[in-house]
């Protein structure tokens, strides 16, 4: 059995107010743990690929194309391949989230 932890992950983004850490990667999937310091954000973007975001801790307002809605532990948020999508740390600590990118078929 293969384990990994967060402090293991490999950083694909970091700066003082956000930090990606890749967990996982195979042909069929990316997943990746961020942790958004307070009032800081995931400008909109598309991928090119289905998307999936699972909040851990805090408060986020993600949107997803023209909506938008808070989520906070235990929400899952879709993103479609090709729409856009963005993140913002809405509460007072910091927000947690698992990101999983979808590469293989469905």
């Amino acid at each position: 059995m293969k384990m990994t932890s967060v402090d293991e992950g490999y950083v694909i983004m970091s700066d003082e107010n956000m930090t990606g850490r890749r967990l996982y990667a195979s042909d069929d999937a990316v997943v990746i743990h961020m942790s958004v310091e307070p009032g800081r954000a995931v400008e909109p973007h598309a991928a090119g690929v289905d998307m999936e975001f699972y909040v851990l801790e805090g408060r986020g307002l993600f949107t997803v194309g023209e909506e938008s809605a808070e989520a906070g532990p235990g929400n899952l948020i879709e993103s479609p391949q090709g729409i856009s999508h963005g993140i913002k740390n809405i509460g007072s600590g910091a927000l947690r989230l698992i990101a999983i990118k979808n590469r293989g078929p469905r």
